[in-house]
């Protein structure tokens, strides 16, 4: 597998093919992509985040 050279946003656990990293709705604007009318510095923006999963 390729690696993803996309840049992590500062909301991201990891990168987007790491084993056990999945997609979530960003907590900090709640999937919006802005808080307060401005976009959202967790998410840049996109309402998501990446999240590990599983238990642990």
């Amino acid at each position: 597998m390729q690696p993803d050279d996309t840049p992590l946003k500062p909301g991201d656990e990891g990168p987007p093919d790491a084993p056990g990293v999945g997609e979530d709705a960003c907590r900090a604007c709640h999937g919006t992509g802005s808080v307060e009318g401005h976009r959202c510095a967790v998410c840049n923006g996109t309402g998501k985040v990446l999240q590990g999963i599983g238990g642990g």
